[in-house]
């Protein structure tokens, strides 16, 4: 299914290597990300050492994604669309 969603990517060389734009909540619920969550998921990623660099960084989008449920009944990014 394509959506629209805010969507945390690592880029390295300026190519996205990975990305998410659900995770798990408080209560343990699998959920979308907004754009809060997003911005604060690579705040907590820059507390644990991750620092941007020519190589790569990390960067909260709004993306056309299309979405799956993959093996643990959740839904996943399966592939990135255009930027938003």
């Amino acid at each position: 299914m394509e959506v629209i969603l805010f969507t945390l990517i690592l880029y390295m060389n300026d190519v996205p290597k990975e990305w998410m734009a659900f995770h798990e909540n408080e209560s343990g619920e699998w959920t979308e990300m907004n754009l809060a969550g997003c911005l604060a998921m690579r705040r907590t990623l820059k507390r644990q050492g991750w620092h941007d660099s020519e190589g790569g960084r990390y960067a909260c989008e709004r993306r056309r994604v299309t979405t799956r449920v993959n093996w643990e009944g959740r839904t996943v990014i399966d592939a990135l669309g255009e930027k938003i």
